[in-house]
């Protein structure tokens, strides 16, 4: 057997060196999603001077809730909402006060199929849960509540094994954005008849 001598050793490293590259194609950039938002639904006047937002959801930080580990949160979403809907008017000595319920994310795994068949299926191996809930309350000038409106919502999706990094993110991009619609349309519809004295 005939070992290359010391002169070629470069070379034929370099051509090893390409190979391995050649073989490793390196994944495609993550995706910079745009903000989600409520501009687009137009501003909600309020019949008051000021408004706060309080968190009361604890993520738990452990699986199967991964919210936390998400470029856009719902919390975050939801703390969006008063900023790009409410407005205040000033009429009257009055709080809107925003309250954040849920805001959670669960991912959960999807048993394979198994035996024979499950080489030849493309299996859903991740299902993922998005929960968002708020409460809008107007207080009057000693704090007490003169009324409340409230909204929940929820969306799923599953994700199949042969799904990328980008496909799992869109997918729980999508999730969070249509569950948040859903929260921002059912929230004005409650607003508006339970609390018709305080907004315009």
């Amino acid at each position: 057997m005939r070992f290359p001598n010391r002169a070629t050793l470069p070379a034929l490293a370099l051509v090893v060196a390409a190979a391995l590259a050649a073989c490793t194609t390196p994944p495609p950039p993550r995706l910079n999603l745009p903000e989600i938002g409520f501009a687009q639904s137009g501003p909600l006047v309020f019949a008051a001077g000021s408004v706060e937002t309080v968190n009361e959801y604890s993520s738990s930080l452990v699986q199967p809730y991964i919210e936390h580990t998400l470029a856009q949160p719902p919390a975050r979403v939801a703390e969006r909402w008063p900023r790009d809907r409410i407005r205040l008017d000033n009429s009257q000595n009055n709080s809107v006060r925003v309250v954040i319920k849920d805001a959670s994310v669960i991912e959960q795994d999807i048993a394979k199929t198994p035996g024979l068949r499950g080489q030849f299926t493309t299996d859903q191996v991740a299902r993922f849960e998005v929960s968002i809930a708020l409460a809008l309350e107007v207080r009057d000038a000693r704090g007490f509540k003169l009324g409340e409106a409230s909204a929940a919502a929820k969306r799923s999706g599953t994700l199949n094994e042969k799904a990328t990094l980008n496909d799992r993110d869109m997918l729980i991009y999508n999730l969070i954005k249509e569950t948040s619609t859903d929260v921002d349309r059912e929230l004005e519809r409650n607003i508006r008849q339970y609390l018709p004295l305080y907004v315009r």
